[in-house]
């Protein structure tokens, strides 16, 4: 369930290799990849060149293929594919590969297959491509095979020993080929000082920060602390960042590694600072033509199983076809969401209730239908009217979401010197369920980065809290790639019938 994300998204944006001049594994790296563009060369001329051997590399074209090898390489640098603390073992950096790949293949089709006289034969250059990609897919696999598990781990010191620090401790020890070793806490706790938590010892407090890591020879410092940070600790943490050491806090080395945001460790400041406030305007345009399309042929393709499915519906048990209910959309607006009945009739007439597992009131043909999951088809119509997208947070029941987003008075304890001892006194208000609203930025969607890492119907509040964090992610890191992986993870749900 707390299946990680891939480390691609923190790395391209925080690693840095350390010490002066160019990484011997960048430069490995790019031998490798100059490898691979030759044997690809080789394999083009093979199996699609019509001239001979010193015409293509000798005499005409020499330079040419010089030239295309150079493009090649710039095009991978620009993304970011020599950063090798990638894990490309990992199918969405696999997918990262291939995509920068085909549109370096694009690039150099046009430049070279465009002018007239051509710079390089046509059927040369599309199997060069071809060969390229693939073969680039295994050189960086192997790569990571030989280089990630062992020569390439960091040593991580972890900044503060509380909750969130140990949090984070686990998060890295769940994921052990990310290439991070925790070798130590660093907190200023008195208390704390020469203890092992976890199997993990505390080596001193923050004034030894810098010394720690250099005698333990640490690449990475996260900071897992949430109360205000001195002037001193700053100015440490800023040295060691301009030294090219990784220093980065722990909700987002959590949230790359977890694959969802830790919402008890995070602030609205942080929220809007590390990533919401990026508009991502053209991709939301063109997503939104996706959706249309998608629906459309959506609807083509199934409509003779809306027949067979209201037939069966209808022969089980007796009420209306679809099911309909208000949920929360948009910026918070309410709308009617469509479904194929899966439960009795009136289901939710007396009391508003969570799904459960097993829950009694789904009908047999429901149970059915929700196994395939094709109950959700008739939000293609949702969809079609701009009530939702194919892919984003669930839409939620808005009984359960308008109580999620209530605001709720929060306590603390009294500091004052005439406070009694237990005295707990107001300091503002915030959702029941903090961050809940934030999930109303997007369009809800009818599958989502919650709905297949966290695969069951909503049963909880808790449910929700633990789907709210996926969900942030999601808006947080929302992308074409992204949604490629969802709707991948999606059609093996629904073949291995996970969920409810």
């Amino acid at each position: 369930m707390d299946s990680p994300a891939p480390l691609s998204e923190y790395l391209s944006r925080m690693s840095t290799p350390s010490g002066p001049g160019i990484s011997k594994w960048a430069g490995l790296l790019l031998a490798g990849d100059i490898l691979v563009f030759s044997l690809s060369v080789l394999l083009g001329y093979l199996l699609g060149s019509e001239i001979t051997w010193e015409k293509l590399f000798l005499q005409e074209h020499t330079f040419s293929i010089l030239a295309l090898g150079l493009v090649y390489l710039i095009i991978l640098y620009i993304g970011e594919l020599y950063n090798y603390y990638l894990d490309f073992r990992q199918r969405e950096n696999i997918g990262q590969i291939i995509l920068w790949a085909l549109g370096a293949a694009v690039v150099v089709l046009i430049i070279f297959c465009s002018p007239t006289p051509k710079l390089l034969p046509r059927r040369f250059m599309e199997w060069q491509a071809l060969s390229f990609i693939w073969l680039l897919v295994a050189w960086r696999y192997f790569f990571s095979v030989l280089a990630l598990p062992l020569r390439l781990k960091r040593r991580v010191i972890i900044l503060g020993a509380g909750t969130s620090g140990r949090r984070i401790l686990d998060a890295i020890r769940r994921r052990p080929h990310a290439g991070l070793e925790p070798v130590g806490f660093v907190d200023d706790d008195p208390t704390k000082a020469g203890i092992t938590i976890e199997g993990v010892p505390v080596l001193g407090d923050s004034r030894s920060l810098e010394s720690l890591v250099k005698q333990y020879k640490a690449k990475m410092v996260v900071v897992a602390i949430t109360h205000e940070k001195s002037s001193g600790l700053v100015n440490t943490l800023a040295d060691l960042a301009y030294n090219a050491y990784q220093v980065t806090d722990m909700p987002s080395l959590y949230e790359t590694l977890a694959g969802k945001v830790p919402t008890e460790h995070i602030s609205d400041a942080w929220l809007l600072f590390h990533g919401l406030n990026k508009s991502k305007i053209y991709y939301r345009h063109f997503k939104r033509v996706l959706d249309v399309a998608a629906a459309v042929v959506g609807l083509a393709l199934t409509s003779p199983l809306f027949l067979l499915c209201a037939a069966a519906i209808k022969l089980d048990s007796p009420g209306p076809v679809l099911f309909r209910q208000q949920r929360l959309g948009l910026h918070g607006k309410p709308f009617s969401i469509f479904k194929f009945r899966t439960m009795v009739k009136d289901a939710d007439k007396d009391i508003p209730r969570y799904a459960a597992l097993k829950d009694p009131r789904v009908t047999r043909v429901g149970r059915a239908l929700r196994w395939v999951r094709i109950d959700e088809l008739p939000q293609l119509v949702n969809i079609l009217k701009g009530d939702m997208s194919l892919i984003g947070p669930r839409a939620e029941w808005d009984i359960f979401a308008c109580n999620s987003v209530e605001k709720v008075v929060q306590m603390r304890p009294g500091r004052r010197a005439g406070d009694p001892p237990g005295t707990m006194i107001p300091c503002g208000s915030k959702e029941r369920i903090p961050y809940f609203s934030f999930r109303t930025i997007i369009s809800p969607g009818i599958t989502g980065w919650a709905q297949v890492m966290f695969p069951m119907a909503t049963s909880s509040p808790q449910d929700l809290e633990a789907k709210l964090q996926y969900d942030l992610y999601y808006i947080k890191n929302m992308s074409f790639l992204l949604d490629l992986v969802i709707l991948l993870k999606t059609v093996r749900i629904v073949i291995l019938g996970r969920g409810k």
